[in-house]
């Protein structure tokens, strides 16, 4: 793994440990909706939106799994014409 790829990998663990510690709320508001809001984990007594906090995640981990493989170095592209000789 060069330089850039450690970067991206790092940058997207961070965001997903940020997602975590201030993930979306959600709050019954009236009889039509709900209000949504993030705040700081432990400062809340509402409910966790588990489905947007894991779309989130989701969404964070293919970027950054697509940068990973954008940085790869030429050398590190594995040729498969050489691999079915070998």
């Amino acid at each position: 793994m060069n330089r850039k790829q450690k970067i991206a990998l790092w940058i997207g663990i961070i965001v997903i440990i940020l997602l975590g510690l201030f993930p979306p709320f959600v709050e019954p508001v009236g009889m039509y909706g709900r209000g949504r809001y993030y705040k700081f984990i432990l400062f809340s007594d509402d409910n966790i939106d588990i489905i947007k906090l894991c779309v989130q995640w989701a969404i964070v981990a293919v970027i950054t799994g697509g940068l990973i493989i954008t940085f790869k170095d030429k050398k590190q592209i594995r040729n498969p014409q050489y691999e079915a000789e070998g």
